[in-house]
């Protein structure tokens, strides 16, 4: 081929790929420059199982997912999408760091919307033996409910929020408590009860793990009765 030929070509190939540099060159820097929309995110992919507002869901009727209205940190949001706690799934291959940020920050600021704000540490004591002692018991470490072959959660390493939610939300069997019946201050009370008895104070001894009165009473008993028959036994045997 003649070396003006190959010239010619050359200029041409040059011209075509700088006209098409030209044309998408926006479409790259527009793309590289948008803001990934947190609400969409959250629509596309968590409102399945959270729903539309974050209200949460029941694993009797759908996918199980928590109410996510109390959640005002972003950073434990963000883990969760990232890691995929207990038996939701990790979303660190399907979205990208900017599109994780941005569904964090719309979950933690515009879906919580329970404040969490203004409780009472002795109502909270007081709403939740009225409310909840009966399936959690007031020592919080959950308990078998009778004739319903199912048993109580311990709320022993439950989170502010997701405590918050279920008592508005009343995940599986139990039942809802919304602003009508719980105001947001005595909601924020009983999550304020809940998270000291999580680590309630040791005045010394054993705390039987906190299972409650009855069963501390009933090993103070046996332990009794073991004392009296061990000083039975030793009067009998004159060794007393």
């Amino acid at each position: 081929m003649p070396r003006k030929s190959i010239l010619i070509l050359s200029i041409l190939q040059a011209v075509f790929v700088a006209a098409l540099a030209a044309e998408f060159a926006p479409c790259a820097v527009a793309a590289a420059t948008t803001t990934p929309d947190g609400k969409v995110i959250f629509a596309q992919h968590c409102a399945v199982c959270h729903g539309d507002v974050g209200q949460g869901r029941s694993a009797v009727t759908s996918i199980a997912g928590p109410n996510l209205q109390a959640e005002h940190n972003e950073g434990n949001v963000l883990a969760a999408v990232e890691v995929g706690p207990s038996h939701m799934p990790s979303f660190a291959y399907v979205l990208s760091i900017p599109e994780m940020q941005a569904v964090a920050t719309y979950v933690s600021q515009q879906i919580a919307v329970i404040p969490l704000t203004g409780g009472d540490l002795s109502e909270g004591g007081e709403l939740f033996r009225a409310y909840c002692a009966a399936c959690h018991r007031t020592s919080v470490r959950g308990g078998a409910l009778a004739f319903t072959n199912i048993n109580a959660p311990a709320l022993t390493n439950k989170s502010a929020a997701l405590i918050a939610g279920a008592i508005r939300w009343g995940p599986g069997p139990m039942p809802s408590f919304p602003p009508q019946l719980l105001t947001d201050t005595q909601l924020a009370s009983i999550v304020d009860y809940v998270k000291f008895s999580q680590h309630p104070p040791n005045p010394g001894g054993t705390t039987l793990n906190f299972y409650g009165p009855s069963a501390e009473g009933l090993v103070g008993f046996l332990a009794l009765f073991l004392l009296i028959g061990l000083a039975m036994w030793i009067e009998k045997g004159g060794k007393g």
